[in-house]
């Protein structure tokens, strides 16, 4: 299946992000819009709060400046701790998806993916190989343990919302399920030399019983 049958459901909606494919992508987008409710919501209190304080206390306004007040603590110690408290759930939530992105589920269907100047080579755990391409059933977890041959490389699928540095003599990994049949891009973000921009390829997301006859009909290794 090609990405043109998911087009007429894509162009009869409107998205404030660009449509998300994997498991991740929902929740990706989430913490997303959460900081930018977060981090917009403050510039706006903190710009408002300026902006009335500079027209309510300009030279020459009728503002009564004859006792002004002390000193808060109990103002400062909320003024602290509440975006404290914030901001540390915030990192919570993040450094828990950055958890769950890399831990291997029990059922996850393993590939490896070497990325080399300047493509990429993936193999399937029953030695298909693939150049510049990914199949996966829909619906099924994934792994990618991923290594680089040469320069630092950086495995990036936008649909999906994962990005995974490839870094010479180590492994790096990330886990995804598709969530939505089609064809997706697969990028190189990490500069890696002369062809750089031309190290792409395509995601494949099929129904799961097409997935295992294309798995078993193509070339093998041992």
């Amino acid at each position: 299946m090609n990405s043109t049958s998911t087009a007429p459901a894509a162009m009869s909606a409107w998205h404030l992000l660009p449509q998300g494919a994997s498991s991740a992508a929902a929740r990706t987008d989430t913490l997303f819009l959460a900081m930018v409710l977060l981090c917009g919501g403050m510039a706006l209190l903190v710009g408002g709060l300026l902006l009335f304080l500079c027209i309510r206390y300009r030279e020459g306004s009728r503002a009564d400046r004859s006792s002004p007040s002390n000193d808060s603590h109990l103002l400062e110690i909320a003024w602290t701790l509440a975006p404290l408290v914030v901001f540390v759930g915030v990192f919570w939530w993040a450094a828990n998806e950055w958890w769950t992105g890399r831990t291997v589920p029990a059922d996850a269907m393993v590939v490896q993916v070497v990325g080399k100047q300047w493509m990429w080579h993936l193999q399937h755990a029953n030695g298909r190989r693939e150049i510049n391409a990914l199949h996966v059933p829909l619906g099924q977890p994934v792994t990618l343990t991923m290594a680089s041959q040469d320069a630092i490389h950086s495995f990036y699928v936008p649909a999906f919302r994962l990005k995974q540095d490839v870094v010479p003599g180590r492994f790096t990994r990330f886990s995804f399920t598709a969530t939505r049949l089609g064809e997706f891009h697969i990028f190189c973000a990490e500069f890696c030399g002369t062809d750089h921009s031309g190290m792409v390829g395509t995601l494949t997301v099929m129904p799961p019983a097409e997935f295992a006859r294309w798995l078993e009909a193509g070339p093998h290794e041992p």
